[in-house]
Formats: structure tokens, sequence, C-alpha cells
């Protein structure tokens, strides 16, 4: 069973916040960092997507926009799981991996286990 990717990245919570919340509220990073109690420099990686988001944001940014803190986990999960998918290293280690039906099967057959 192979996992399927999608073919592009998902949106980043950087850039739902930049174009849905700070661009059509006419909020700065600066503001933003203000209304979070947080140094401007975390919302301008947050939103320059050089920062994943983390639990303690998300809580944050949920409680600023009258939003989920899930809705924001959500989007960053969904990169991740992309990245991962779409990263030739992590694909080659999954093909190494054993299932636990591969296993049981060489254990049904009488075969060593993997060590």
């Amino acid at each position: 069973m192979t996992l399927q990717q999608a073919l592009r990245k998902p949106t980043t919570p950087g850039d739902v916040l930049q174009y849905e919340y700070l661009e059509p509220l006419n909020l700065k990073i600066s503001d933003l960092a203000e209304m979070l109690n947080v140094h401007r420099n975390t919302i301008s990686a947050l939103v320059n997507n050089n920062r994943k988001l983390t639990a303690d944001m998300a809580i944050k940014l949920a409680k600023a926009f009258d939003t989920t803190i899930e809705f924001w986990l959500n989007l960053q999960l969904n990169v991740d799981i992309w990245e991962a998918q779409s990263n030739a290293r992590t694909q080659e280690e999954l093909s190494r991996i054993k299932t636990v039906a591969d296993v049981m099967a060489k254990r049904k057959s009488g075969q060593p286990d993997v060590a």
C-alpha cells in the first residue's frame, strides 16, 4: 500500500493568517504580536512560513480570531503530512518498514521473526 500525496502543498497557517485575517482586517504583524502578547519576530516567522505553528500559538490565535484551536492545528497537520509524504528520504525509509501483516504471515509460515 502506498501513501497518496496531494499534488499541491496545503495552505499553511501563515498563509491563512496573512490572506484571511491580517490583510482583510488591515492588521500588521506587529498588531497581531501585540494582541497575542508575543514578540513580533514570532508572528513574522509564522506568517512567512519560517516557523511551524505550535499548540500554544494555535490556542492564542483561536482566542484572538474566535476560531477553534483545531482549525489552526489541522492546517499545520495537513502541511506536516504533505511534507513527510513528499520527502524522498521519508518515502525510502517507509519502503523498508515491515507491516504487522508481514510479521504475522512469516510467523504463521514458520519463518524466523525479523529482528
